[in-house]
């Protein structure tokens, strides 16, 4: 399997789709090009190529410090997502659920809301 960071991270398998995934400059040598594919496979075994191969870090903790009286909005003012835009975040929140990088929330423990923006990446 390529999704063998934890077992095997030099798997040439595991390397070739890495690079497969990377977004090369088209202004590149083919010297450039293969230097930087030589340069990701010596260091595969820092690149997760699943949300699942990421690996968290000992003791990091997030602390919001939010004072017991902060009085926050509860209510969405949120448009209806499209059926395309729901997929998307469904798809996404259960990656991140399945890896164990959220939990799911009670409501009595939701304190705030904000609106969700999908924004396209510039490349």
């Amino acid at each position: 399997t390529i999704y063998s960071r934890r077992t095997n991270p030099f798997n040439p398998a595991r390397i070739k789709e890495i690079i497969r995934q990377i977004k090369f400059g088209s202004d590149l040598s083919e010297a450039e090009r293969k230097e930087l594919e030589q340069l990701v496979a010596d260091n595969a075994d820092s690149f997760a190529l699943t949300l699942k191969e990421v690996v968290p870090i000992p003791g990091a903790a997030l602390n919001l410090n939010v004072p017991e009286n902060a009085k926050f909005n509860l209510r969405m003012h949120q448009r209806p997502l499209t059926p395309e835009q729901s997929k998307f975040y469904n798809e996404r929140i259960n990656d991140m659920l399945n890896a164990d990088i959220i939990e799911r929330a009670p409501p009595e423990l939701i304190r705030c809301t904000a609106t969700t923006v999908i924004a396209q990446r510039a490349h």
